[in-house]
């Protein structure tokens, strides 16, 4: 039943298409019929010009389906200019298909054109003569060839196919013949009088309305004095109206601010005014009868046409202005991304290398070169080194009983502890500032470094909205070089993770091979996965399809988390959050405080939001971990410090990235094989010297990422039993089908039954799986 319902859609969308396509072209022969009537009526310096004949050269050479509408129009029109003018049409008619027909002579179109027309009129005049005709004869035949030339040059300017389909760009060569065409049209028509009502200056009213309300005063301006000039020309008066024209256009385009009602009552306006200042002009009934009629049809243009008109102006305007501007930019940014590059290159290689220095020597210091225990303490033995290295080990804890302890034990060996001690904590605090001053320095190259890639990125981006045509250009010239016939590309969205854009392929082959084969191509231009979907198919003129494509998000991630806070308080020491960068890349980060309290709270919440600005605003993770151990090493009024887990989940690939300081392994489990990513580093803010452990690891799908918490496994117990029976548990939980969120929760309920937790703890399961549309999925019923 299902199938039979697709089917009865299926045939009532094609018959709907099939009923607008034949609407479409009984509307385009309609027009092409009157365009021919209208061409043929054409009276220029009162003598006929045969506009007909460039139009129907147009139509029989790049519209061959509409042959016979052109062919109808023209005849209609020119029987109404009398029988002999029917004859001569004809007559050029003829002797111009017999000059295209005879292959042995390839003749380009103007010269068919002035061929037939000056043979065939000579010819008829020496006929009507009987002999050579006078001099006037000669020269209204030069000038009907010069107009019909002309006309022909102006259409098939207009008519030239354009690299990009279904987008026109409106040079000025083609506003200029849509103009003259325009022009022609309207001196065809003046012979189309009914009554009171002259259909050329109702469509000439009608269209200075559209221009003024839609364009800006000098386009207006421009447009109607061209007219003008063009309907004066051909009935030798042109000098008046080409005024009264300009005025109209002027004086509707001021108030097109005001509203459309405005626009059409101001364009009447200039006609009464030189109704009574010049009386030698033709303004009778049927001039402000025909005005009134075309601003009333203006009236009744849908609003949604008139703001798609404005809309459409402005695109196709500003555009120029636009990229002239960002080129600018761009050679601005270009330099500012040089000076960086150049920042970076001096900074970054000096102060990012790893230290390769032992650790060094302990020295005597000033207060013991004058002790008479010098040669005991730094002598042969150097029994005081063990205790100031231990002494400085101690001072690095948070725990204040550790530092008694080993003062005790420096004061028992030491005579003079108390300048000891001075000199100690002097030079303790020298060296802290060294070495943050270096991790300063090391810090601003980091931050250059991403800086610089920033703006690379940046410029790529620029260069693909501004040079969109150069880019475009060069995808299909990789696709046609590899027998992909690409048309043309229209990008909806650029950002990587989130591109959409349409290709028009001729490509006649099955559409799933064809877009199998473009999804490989442009992966390997790319280097993204995009996924291919075709939306449209036309067959004719020439054959095509649009094939639309995406940022190909091939997993998906299914998590939960389980937080516990120690003796059941209401705020726990750790923080987390889970967040998409964009569609195909997920952010997840895990900090433990120190402590339980709600100081701990604070100093976790702090990071993980320090950390995601530092990630919206484009920071690499590296550089903003070394950036927040240097805002929170600055702090004097707390010794608090916090870890940070943070990963990167790459859904399009399936990578995972994970930054450690001072964090719990992470555990990636697949099947029966477990791998584990650990940390070596100190917390964020706890020693001067600071590192970061990255690791990045390949997922598959049903893999399984486990990020935990110190606070989860009892010091009191055997650390590896605790980690062997947590994997365990885990694994049992994802063998029997559970989801995360069931399976978390009864792992945590075994597991604390085992091993009661003592302190704030934090667990996140992830669960990465291919994803799967419901049409994928096949479920065949079994019937018994």
């Amino acid at each position: 039943m299902v199938t039979l319902n697709n089917q009865n859609e299926f045939q009532t969308f094609n018959l709907s298409l099939l009923l607008y396509k034949e609407k479409s072209k009984m509307i385009i022969s309609s027009a092409i019929v009157f365009l021919a009537f209208c061409f043929a009526q054409a009276v220029f310096f009162e003598a006929v010009v045969p506009l007909f004949l460039p139009f129907w050269l147009i139509i029989r050479t790049r519209f061959a389906v509409f042959q016979k509408s052109a062919l109808l129009g023209g005849i209609i029109g020119t029987c109404f200019l009398g029988f002999g003018q029917v004859a001569i049409v004809l007559v050029q008619l003829l002797f111009m298909e017999c000059l295209v027909r005879f292959k042995f002579l390839k003749l380009s179109p103007y010269i068919l054109l002035a061929s037939s027309i000056v043979i065939v009129q000579l010819l008829w005049q020496m006929m009507l003569h009987s002999g050579t005709p006078s001099v006037m004869v000669l020269f209204y035949i030069i000038y009907e060839c010069f107009f019909s030339v002309s006309m022909l040059f102006f259409i098939r300017l207009l008519t030239l196919q354009t690299n990009e389909v279904g987008h026109i760009e409106w040079t000025r060569d083609k506003i200029t013949a849509i103009m003259i065409i325009l022009a022609g049209v309207m001196v065809g028509m003046q012979s189309m009088t009914l009554l009171y009502f002259s259909l050329p200056l109702i469509l000439l009213h009608f269209l200075i309305c559209l221009v003024a309300y839609t364009s800006t005063v000098g386009a207006t301006v421009i447009f109607s004095l061209s007219l003008g000039f063009f309907m004066g020309l051909a009935n030798l008066s042109f000098t008046g109206m080409m005024i009264l024209y300009a005025c109209t256009g002027l004086v509707a385009a001021l108030v097109q601010n005001q509203g459309r009602y405005i626009v059409a009552l101001f364009s009447l306006l200039p006609s009464v005014f030189f109704f009574f200042y010049d009386a030698t002009l033709p303004i009778d009934s049927v001039y402000f009868l025909s005005m009134l009629t075309g601003a009333i049809g203006f009236l009744l243009v849908p609003k949604n046409v008139l703001s798609y008109c404005q809309m459409y102006y402005k695109q196709q305007t500003v555009s120029i202005v636009q990229v002239n501007r960002n080129e600018v930019v761009e050679v601005q940014l270009k330099q500012f991304q040089h000076f960086v590059s150049f920042m970076k290159e001096l900074v970054f290689e000096r102060f990012t290398q790893p230290s390769t220095k032992n650790e060094k020597k302990v020295e005597p210091f000033l207060i013991c070169s004058s002790c008479f225990k010098y040669e005991q303490c730094w002598g042969k033995n150097r029994e005081m080194e063990e205790t100031i290295n231990a002494w400085r080990l101690a001072k690095r804890s948070p725990k204040p009983v550790a530092w008694m302890r080993v003062e005790e034990q420096l004061k028992g060996k030491c005579i003079k502890s108390s300048k000891l001690l001075e000199e100690l904590e002097s030079a303790m605090q020298k060296e802290h500032m060294e070495r943050e001053y270096y991790h300063g320095k090391k810090m601003i190259a980091l931050q250059l470094r991403d800086l610089s890639s920033h703006f690379e990125k940046l410029l790529s981006s620029h260069q693909l909205d501004v040079g969109s045509t150069e880019v475009d250009g060069d995808i299909q010239q990789y696709l046609n070089e590899r027998d992909i016939h690409c048309l043309h590309i229209q990008w909806l969205k650029t950002e990587i993770g989130d591109r959409e854009f349409i290709c028009y392929i001729a490509d006649q082959r099955d559409a799933h091979i064809v877009i199998q084969q473009l999804e490989q191509q442009l992966f390997d231009l790319l280097h993204e996965p995009l996924k291919g979907e075709s939306i449209y198919e036309q067959q004719s003129p020439i054959f095509y399809r649009q094939i639309k494509f995406r940022s190909a998000i091939r997993y998906q991630l299914e998590y939960d988390i389980y937080t516990y806070s120690h003796a059941h308080h209401t705020i726990s020491g750790d923080s987390y959050r889970v967040f998409p960068i964009h569609p195909g890349l997920m952010a997840v980060m895990l900090s433990d405080g120190m402590g339980t309290n709600v100081r701990a709270h604070e100093e976790s919440e702090r990071l993980i939001q320090m950390m995601q600005d530092c990630i919206t605003y484009n920071m690499d993770p590296e550089t903003a971990m070394h950036t927040m151990h240097y805002v929170m090493s600055l702090k004097n009024d707390s010794d608090m410090y916090a870890t940070m887990d943070f990963a990167l989940v790459d859904l399009q690939f399936g990578h995972l990235w994970c930054w450690k300081a001072g964090g719990m392994t992470t555990y990636v489990l697949r099947g029966p094989d477990l791998f584990k990513i650990e940390s070596t580093s100190a917390p964020i803010g706890f020693l001067p010297n600071f590192a970061i452990d990255t690791e990045m690891t390949p997922l598959l799908s049903e893999d399984v990422i486990l990020m935990i918490s110190d606070g989860l496994f009892s010091p009191s117990a055997q650390w590896d039993a605790q980690e062997q029976l947590f994997i365990r548990l885990i694994r049992q939980g994802i063998e029997k089908g559970a989801s995360i969120q069931v399976v978390l929760f009864d792992v945590m309920t075994q597991f604390k039954q085992m091993y009661p937790i003592a302190d704030d703890c934090t667990v996140m399961l992830f669960r990465l799986q291919h994803v799967t549309k419901p049409w994928q999925v096949f479920r065949p019923t079994i019937k018994h």
